[in-house]
């Protein structure tokens, strides 16, 4: 038996394995990640064994030890999670901004702008979360959907009419969506 935070000596340990099975709620893993070392292949068996339990798995508290390469390795450690679906089903950054600075790992500086780690966290939520969504209005025009804080680009197509007797055959709007706002209209007049 063994007694560290390897995962196969916490998910080996009997009192895991009871609990798991006495429990019938809801259930899901939280993988801390404050790397010091980042150490991927290791990383990527941690989450694998992990997932071996069927649980989703949140990797909680990420964060990399300051250092030269801290965006890249940011950067690395990001990727990997992501990588992970469906077994990893989010990924919360620790990385809480104060005047006096920040725990570990800042995303901006103190005039909020964006330090490398900021600018790489931004490269990934383009890079994966950047999605096209082709809908269509209702009989009044309207659709709806719910969207995360952002900036946001709407397009519009009238596919009834013909190109040849519209002004416009194609419009778009480019509108940011702040954390505060609870609901945002957003109206293209044709």
């Amino acid at each position: 038996m063994c007694f560290d935070s390897r995962p196969q000596c916490v998910l080996g340990r009997p009192q895991v394995s009871t609990k798991l099975d006495s429990f019938h709620g809801p259930l899901s893993i939280g993988l801390e990640g404050h790397f010091r070392n980042v150490n991927i292949p290791y990383m990527r068996s941690a989450i694998d064994k992990a997932a071996s339990l069927g649980l989703p798995i949140w990797i909680t508290e990420v964060d990399v030890q300051p250092g030269p390469n801290l965006a890249e390795f940011l950067y690395q450690v990001l990727r990997e999670g992501h990588a992970h679906p469906p077994a990893v089903n989010g990924i919360v950054l620790w990385s809480a901004w104060s005047p006096q600075g920040c725990y570990r790992m800042c995303l901006t500086d103190n005039s909020f702008k964006n330090l490398p780690t900021g600018d790489v966290v931004d490269k990934i939520i383009r890079e994966f979360f950047s999605v096209v969504v082709t809908a269509t209005t209702d009989d009044n025009g309207f659709y709806e959907t719910s969207l995360g804080h952002g900036d946001y680009e709407v397009s519009f197509e009238d596919h009834c009419q013909s190109e040849k007797h519209m002004k416009f055959p194609r419009m778009s709007q480019h509108f940011k969506l702040e954390a505060s706002e609870d609901i945002l209209n957003v109206k293209i007049l044709a």
